[in-house]
């Protein structure tokens, strides 16, 4: 494959990393500034599904049903349904 970079700034960063020695080429510089992206994305997709969970909880304090002693969920549930 063959990639093209027509940005001069981002041609210079390239340069700048591989003299200094930080990566030893422009693909081990790709590799790990992808990857290190990816996971960052499953972190933040993380973060958010714990954040929803912890929003859920936090409406669902206090919810009861209050549904008659011995009644079950599905009797409850169809209370006034006419069939």
């Amino acid at each position: 494959m063959t990639i093209e970079i027509h940005n001069p700034e981002l041609e210079s960063i390239l340069q700048q990393q591989l003299m200094a020695g930080n990566f030893a080429s422009v693909e081990d510089m790709l590799l790990q500034t992808f990857r290190g992206a990816l996971s960052f994305a499953d972190e933040q997709r993380k973060e958010r599904a714990l954040n929803a969970a912890a929003r859920i909880r936090e409406l669902r304090k206090g919810v009861t049903l209050d549904r008659p002693e011995g009644m079950s969920l599905r009797e409850y549930a169809n209370t006034g349904h006419r069939y």
